[in-house]
């Protein structure tokens, strides 16, 4: 259409998908576009005249005022993100560019719909993160909560245990009853050592039928009941088609500071560990020897 043909100032605003905000001193409504409507689901009459925290997200307020203050200080804000509360509920994601107009003692904004885009972000973070079959962090967030847990164990004076667990006997799940038969067990099988842990704790699949737990505690008495839980959660017994199928797992444990200093060599002496606890039961074994000096990586 011809710009000729538009006939108000109103009109031309309503054809932009973000919403253009005028906001007083005191943080209250004096102008909404049109378009308005679309970003925040209220007519422009209902939050004309009313405050802008009535409709924020009440996470979000006290990180807005903050800004709010470098506006009005003469800071161009050109990508502030937070959240409203739109008026069937649901929550939106909006990004915003903003200015001080010292003249008109208002603030003037410009609101982008963001939403989808945070999703798509969220569900990329998660694909990088997350286990696609068990949904457990897989080895890229195991490690950085390990390196994280580590790190307030040294700062805190506290033990580590890494526990690596291997299911029994697994690739004859697979031969037997096919993959969907064994991808079903490690479903059941992370389900159980999440359970079996605390909310402090960490369980995550490693590769294939491998998992690893972190259990932080303040001394090595702590670790044994929750080994004791892992181990029984261990005991699977799943109907496939009705067919019975029953399996354990081993677990080999290794502690910080006692027997490794750094993230892969407690990996590595908890791996040493579960291939010897495969040889006893119960399937649990701890690692040997002691680190002398807790300085070397």
């Amino acid at each position: 259409m011809p710009l000729r043909q538009f006939h108000s100032l109103n009109q031309l605003i309503d054809e932009l998908l973000e919403a253009v905000c005028v906001v007083d001193k005191q943080g209250v409504f004096v102008f909404l576009s049109p378009g308005s409507e679309r970003v925040f689901g209220y007519k422009t009459h209902e939050m004309c005249g009313r405050n802008m925290l009535e409709f924020m997200h009440p996470e979000d307020k006290e990180r807005t005022l903050l800004t709010v203050k470098d506006i009005m200080a003469g800071q161009k804000i050109t990508a502030f993100e937070n959240r409203y509360v739109r008026k069937d509920g649901s929550v939106v994601h909006l990004q915003w560019s903003a200015r001080w107009s010292e003249s008109e003692q208002v603030r003037v904004a410009v609101a982008r719909d963001i939403t989808s885009h945070k999703q798509v972000l969220e569900q990329l973070q998660h694909l990088a993160f997350y286990d696609s079959l068990t949904g457990l962090p897989n080895r890229a967030l195991l490690m950085d909560r390990l390196q994280q847990g580590l790190a307030r164990c040294r700062r805190e004076n506290r033990i580590l245990a890494l526990g690596f667990v291997d299911l029994n006997k697994f690739k004859q799940i697979n031969d037997n009853f096919g993959h969907a038969a064994g991808d079903a067990v490690l479903c059941q099988l992370a389900g159980a050592l999440k359970s079996a842990l605390r909310d402090t704790d960490t369980v995550a699949r490693l590769a294939g039928d491998e998992f690893v737990v972190l259990i932080d505690c303040q001394n090595a008495a702590e670790v044994a009941p929750v080994l004791d839980k892992l181990l029984q959660a261990c005991q699977l017994d799943l109907l496939w088609q009705h067919q019975q199928i029953q399996l354990d797992a081993s677990i080999g444990v290794a502690l910080f500071p006692q027997h490794a200093a750094d993230a892969e060599s407690l990996l590595c002496r908890a791996d040493q560990a579960m291939f010897k606890a495969k040889l006893q039961w119960p399937h649990l074994c701890f690692a040997t020897g002691v680190v002398t000096d807790l300085s070397e990586k």
